[in-house]
């Protein structure tokens, strides 16, 4: 069994991402996001639980990385979610990354991960955060069991002023729900130190779209016009009609244009859109010279 792997196994024709290792510490993560994908294939998807000799494998895959590429932590749970407080597989893990001198991004929604300043502004490490609205109402429900929006607002915050690089994933956009309000939240986060962002609208699977109208359902009937009457199937999902996503994305593009951050845009098939090295913000990953 190997923890540290290579993404997207799916070999994805959207994905656009570097060529990157996936790494999670945990299986299945305590957010509950209504929109998120993971509980298509992990069982109990929102009832996290600690890989069974999980730092043991790590040291034993550390050996074959290539430096080259970079570790993303993590893709399928947070690396914060909530059991990390008193686990700390995701510092522990961390460490080991960052002291053999490898190249980690942090993908979160949690300000948990300021307790590991520390080990990040030392190492070859940026930090993406997720923020999907500013609307804290809309953000409870979507998120049941993630930090608010203020709080991962003070957490780029934070991190930026240790000099530490981050982007923001606008990630999903789901029409009627999030999709308003976006200039707000893009001035909010640049003027928070973020330095790029990625866009992506949501991508429908039948078990998450359940939850987000059971969220919603005032919203059940316009939802399911555009996303299973209309819209169109990609790959494993239901996407909205691409002229309408490449709107979207579009207004949002000129806005973070207009506050001089790079953006880019997640297994949207508008690559035209990018404006930076990667499409994940791997690209302001630093290489410091005295690791952890």
């Amino acid at each position: 069994m190997n923890v540290i792997s290579l993404f997207d196994p799916w070999k994805g024709a959207l994905c656009t991402c570097p060529k990157k290792y996936s790494l999670s510490p945990y299986t299945g993560c305590g957010h509950a996001c209504k929109y998120c994908y993971i509980s298509a294939y992990i069982p109990r998807a929102f009832s996290p639980r600690i890989k069974l000799n999980f730092l043991n494998l790590l040291r034993r895959d550390l050996r074959h990385v290539n430096p080259e590429m970079h570790i993303s932590m993590a893709n399928s749970s947070d690396p914060y979610t909530p059991q990390e407080y008193e686990a700390e597989l995701t510092r522990q893990a961390l460490q080991m990354i960052l002291t053999a001198g490898l190249k980690v991004q942090l993908v979160t929604k949690s300000s948990l991960i300021i307790r590991d300043i520390d080990l990040i502004r030392s190492g070859n490490c940026s930090v993406s955060i997720t923020i999907t609205t500013l609307n804290e109402q809309v953000s409870h429900k979507l998120e049941p069991n993630a930090p608010s929006p203020s709080e991962r607002l003070k957490t780029i915050r934070r991190l930026s002023e240790e000099g530490i690089p981050c982007s923001v994933r606008i990630d999903p956009i789901i029409p009627l729900v999030n999709d308003y309000g976006l200039e707000g939240l893009v001035k909010a986060v640049v003027e928070a130190g973020a330095k790029h962002v990625v866009a992506s609208t949501y991508k429908a699977k039948r078990d998450s779209f359940n939850r987000v109208i059971e969220a919603f359902p005032e919203l059940a009937e316009k939802l399911t016009e555009l996303y299973w009457r209309g819209g169109e199937s990609m790959g494993r999902c239901r996407y909205i009609d691409r002229r309408l996503r490449r709107s979207m994305l579009e207004e949002l593009k000129e806005s973070v244009d207009s506050y001089g951050v790079t953006y880019s845009t997640c297994r949207e098939g508008l690559t035209e859109l990018q404006s930076s090295g990667t499409c994940d913000g791997s690209h302001l990953i630093p290489i410091r010279h005295n690791p952890v």
